[in-house]
């Protein structure tokens, strides 16, 4: 197997976790809604690794900012998310707008389309 192609399975695999971790976020956001629950909600970070457990605390309207870009992902500071770049930064959590093949297919995947 070449280098590149490696990199690419790696890269899709890296993207694929990350697109479940938004759709279990959406999951809780319809939740809360469902529940009038206001205040601040606990999300899961959306990095590229699979055994990330970090939690980040949000409002509903932040959530809805980072959902405002099918192709951006709400990470824990200090957390790597492959093929993409800081969007912005927010204290204890960044949006990273990913860009490439991650960036195709997290607006395939977008749960909102």
């Amino acid at each position: 197997m070449a280098h590149d192609e490696q990199m690419t399975r790696s890269e899709e695999r890296a993207a694929r976790n990350e697109v479940s971790f938004r759709e279990a976020n959406e999951r809780l956001g319809d939740k809360r809604r469902e529940l009038d629950v206001h205040g601040h909600t606990p999300f899961l970070c959306e990095c590229g690794d699979p055994a990330c457990t970090q939690l980040i605390r949000l409002s509903l309207d932040e959530y809805e900012h980072v959902r405002s870009h099918a192709n951006w992902f709400l990470v824990a500071v200090g957390h790597e998310s492959r093929n993409g770049a800081a969007a912005e930064e927010h204290g204890a959590y960044e949006i990273v707008a990913k860009e490439g093949e991650a960036g195709r297919i997290a607006e395939e995947e977008d749960p909102r389309r």
